[in-house]
């Protein structure tokens, strides 16, 4: 670690998961480690969760929500 606090994460890790200059990464604190882990880009959670409503069905919602705007 350098007299700024800085790390190198080795050049075969940064390979295995696809992580490059500029990256932004994620610190969680465990009882005794810190893990450092590539932040989760929105577009990646997309498809994860069963949509609760059709589009069609979030269409109409949204066009309600409009109409009984205060």
């Amino acid at each position: 670690m350098s007299k700024k606090g800085q790390i190198v994460i080795p050049a075969r890790l940064r390979k295995k998961y696809g992580l490059k200059q500029g990256e932004r990464v994620v610190f969680i604190e465990e009882e005794k480690y810190i893990i450092i882990k590539p932040r989760t880009k929105l577009v990646d959670l997309c498809g994860s969760v069963e949509p609760e409503f059709t589009m069609e069905e979030a269409r109409k919602k949204i066009r309600e929500m409009r109409e009984n705007w205060e």
